[in-house]
């Protein structure tokens, strides 16, 4: 079975708070942050309620980590429910063609000039980790690859065409990209 987990650089490590199984969609009312005891399978078919399990428990992580939380926590005061909902549009649009998501990505973000590699670096980071916990590969890539193509356009959007990845996420993004599993087909 492929997998996102590859061997991360220890400067982009994000600690994982998820365990080493998680809950089906059908649990999205639940609170993300609260996780089950007993085990369940990773999620194989993506419908809205894995959308919204994602964006809930990716997100969730963002607000505790060291280095993005700060960020998100200023940009999204009294904003979160509003943001997350945006993020579930956003993605369901994405994965799902919903075409529910109306916004500039690259727009959205111009305000944080002060970001860094670093920052995407750990969002990448996180946001592959959740994917992993959450999801069957299959399913995992169907967000993984878009999240990459992304990325890296904000970044050069950011912080010009001669911005160049920091070496740990470029290593990061091949190994995601080497890890994409065979389609099956009918």
């Amino acid at each position: 079975m492929t997998s996102l987990s590859a061997p991360v650089p220890a400067e982009m490590s994000a600690e994982s708070t998820l365990p080493t199984t998680s809950r089906s969609a059908s649990q999205a009312a639940i609170d993300p942050l609260e996780w089950p005891t007993a085990p369940v399978t990773r999620i194989a078919d993506i419908d809205e309620d894995a959308v919204r399990l994602l964006v809930h428990t990716f997100y969730g992580r963002v607000r505790d980590d060291d280095l993005l939380g700060p960020v998100f926590r200023q940009a999204l005061e009294g904003r979160w429910d509003m943001h997350l909902e945006k993020m579930v549009a956003f993605w369901s649009s994405i994965v799902l063609g919903a075409k529910r998501y109306r916004g500039n990505v690259t727009q959205a973000h111009q305000p944080f000039g002060h970001l860094s590699g670093e920052h995407f670096s750990r969002w990448l980071a996180l946001f592959f980790d959740t994917l992993d916990k959450l999801f069957e590969p299959q399913a995992a890539f169907a967000f993984a690859e878009p999240a990459i193509r992304i990325a890296e356009s904000l970044q050069l959007n950011l912080f010009g065409w001669e911005y160049t990845l920091p070496p740990a996420q470029r290593a990061l993004l091949d190994s995601i990209k080497q890890r994409r599993p065979t389609r099956q087909h009918d």
